[in-house]
């Protein structure tokens, strides 16, 4: 029995302290979530879980970019539907022509004609994603050379699509020998068989465009589907190294807890030790 340090209730002390920090941290991953708040936590694990993070952020944006290609495929394709659609138009217009000997009536014909071909150039001029204009580049002179449009796809370097830029204009639009459908006259009889030759070249060539970029539309989207996955996949790993287990916590919170409630009740005990000299001393008077 000592007066000056009371060793019991500094032990009883000690273990208070260690169960108060315990019981704070198993607070502290409950109404976080997180079993590494800080770097002194864990930090090997810390370590692992900021390089998933990473990873998963960069997937996610790279997820999103790759939608954009894909929004920009879609907005892409309803214009050259609209191409194809006047163009139809054009061969239908064409086919009557041929069979038409009325100089007025070739004239009517080619007046719907023109009106066609000027709404395709304003679709080609007009059709654009985010600044980007996919149907009408002036650098391009020939389609079977379009210019190119790096797009990227993956969440590293080097990881990017092509995506090719075209000009559907009808100054472009043409058959082998170079005839463009800007030129297209139904009004000149002997035309006729070079005019079936550019309208069935130009309606190719757009066909050829449109499966072009519905390919990489499909590219695209599974793409998009194998960032998701993978993503996923690095979330839960990242989760079983960061989340926490609630259940865990909670019994190591409530255990930690009637530790301390005990802790408090001896100290208190602890503490009358030393009025238990007086009392001795009061037995030697």
């Amino acid at each position: 029995m000592r007066l000056n340090q009371n060793m019991q209730s500094l032990n009883v002390y000690r273990n208070y302290k260690k169960s108060l920090t315990l019981n704070a941290s198993a607070l502290n991953k409950i109404t976080t979530g997180s079993k590494i708040n800080s770097a002194k936590d864990n930090p090997n694990k810390l370590g692992v879980s900021e390089g998933l993070r990473i990873q998963i952020r960069s997937l996610q944006m790279a997820e999103r970019n790759i939608q954009d290609g894909v929004s920009m495929m879609q907005a892409t394709d309803g214009s050259i539907n609209s191409i194809g659609e006047s163009l139809l138009r054009i061969k239908e217009l064409t086919v009557q022509a041929n069979g038409v000997a009325v100089d007025d009536d070739l004239k009517v014909i080619q007046t719907e004609i023109d009106h066609i071909k000027a709404q395709i150039n304003q679709t080609a001029e007009t059709s654009e994603f985010n600044g980007v204009k996919l149907l009408n580049s002036e650098r391009v002179t020939n389609n079977n050379y379009p210019k190119v449009l790096k797009h990227t796809v993956g969440a590293n370097t080097n990881e990017d699509m092509n995506i090719p830029i075209f000009n559907l204009t009808t100054d472009v639009l043409s058959d082998k020998e170079g005839n463009t459908l800007e030129g297209l006259d139904v009004t000149d009889k002997s035309n006729d068989e070079v005019n079936m030759q550019i309208i069935d070249a130009a309606m190719a060539t757009v066909n050829s465009v449109r499966s072009r970029y519905g390919a990489i539309q499909n590219r695209m989207e599974t793409s998009a589907t194998n960032l998701t996955g993978t993503s996923s996949n690095l979330e839960k790993a990242e989760s079983r190294i960061r989340d926490t287990d609630i259940a865990l916590e909670m019994a190591e919170y409530a255990r930690t807890s009637i530790l301390q409630e005990t802790s408090i009740a001896l100290m208190q005990q602890t503490n009358n030790f030393p009025k238990d000299i007086l009392r001795v001393l009061e037995n030697m008077k």
